[in-house]
This record gives C-alpha cells, structure tokens and sequence, in this order.
C-alpha cells in the first residue's frame, strides 16, 4: 500500500502513471488539480502486488477543486483509515517539485508528521528537469538544512523527470 500526496502539480498523477507505466491516472499541467479523490491503482512488480493511492492537491485555492482545508481535512482521515490495517502498513511518498519552494510543499509533511507515525516514508522530487541543480544528487545537499529544520525522516528519496 502507497499513498502520495503532495501540492497541487507536484507530479503525484505523473508518479502513478510512472509505475503503472501506464497513462491510468489523469494528469495535467494546469494549475488547477485533476485529482479529486483519493484514486485507487493496482499494480504488480515481478510477482508482488502494490495498490498505490493518488491524492488530491492539498494546496489549491478556494477556486481549485478541492479547497486546501478540505484537502488536507480528508487526507488526514484517509490517512487514519489505512494506518487501521496493521498488517499493511502503507507507504507514504511525499511528492514536490524540485524547481519550486520547497519550504511551502514540506509544510504538508508537517501538517502529517503525527499522523503517519512511524509508518515508512519516502520523498520523490520532481520536475528535476527543470532545476538548476545539477547533477541532482546536489539538489538534496542545496536543500538539506530546510529538510532537517522539518525533521523529514526519509526512508529513501528519487529525483525523476515527470
């Protein structure tokens, strides 16, 4: 089980899409999300089985379709149903774009810290193609003290192109 989340255009549609290898998930460059719900995917690498949660934007506007207070508000509650099964115990991915500020978008982590626990977390940085960092291993040595000023607790991290 795995859960992303992220703001609105952080790549978590094009995430799913990457591991499904497949266009599955509604994706768009638009500032306004195309995910509304928490969307459910199935999929299989080799013989084992993954469902992989994509969820709405949590940053967007009054105007956006899921406000950022509602937002937020579900996927707590999301996030309260699957820590539930005990013998399932999700992955969370924080998904932001690399060329963006990444103080703004680790807010959500925060928002989720207590929430998630101790349950496994990783942080997939995208649009890597559109940062300065290069090579993009230097992105996580550009960003560190403002991941550590937010205690981010990564299990792993990927830098991708989306």
């Amino acid at each position: 089980n795995i859960v992303i989340f992220g703001t609105t255009g952080s790549g978590k549609s094009s995430l799913v899409n990457l591991l499904l290898e497949s266009e599955e998930a509604p994706a768009s460059n638009d500032a306004i999300g195309c995910t509304a719900t928490n969307d459910e995917y199935l999929f299989s690498i080799g013989e084992r089985k993954y469902r992989i949660w994509d969820t709405p934007g949590l940053d967007e506007g009054s105007e956006g379709r899921v406000p950022a207070k509602v937002a937020l508000k579900n996927l707590k509650s999301f996030v309260n149903e699957v820590m539930r099964d005990k013998n399932h115990a999700p992955l969370f991915i924080l998904c932001i774009e690399g060329s963006q500020a990444v103080k703004a978008q680790l807010r959500h982590y925060d928002s989720l810290k207590s929430t998630i626990g101790g349950a496994p977390f990783s942080m997939v940085v995208t649009g890597m193609d559109r940062c300065s960092s290069r090579p993009w291993s230097k992105w996580w040595d550009e960003h560190r003290k403002v991941l550590q000023s937010f205690s981010v607790a990564s299990v792993d991290h990927a830098c991708v192109c989306t």
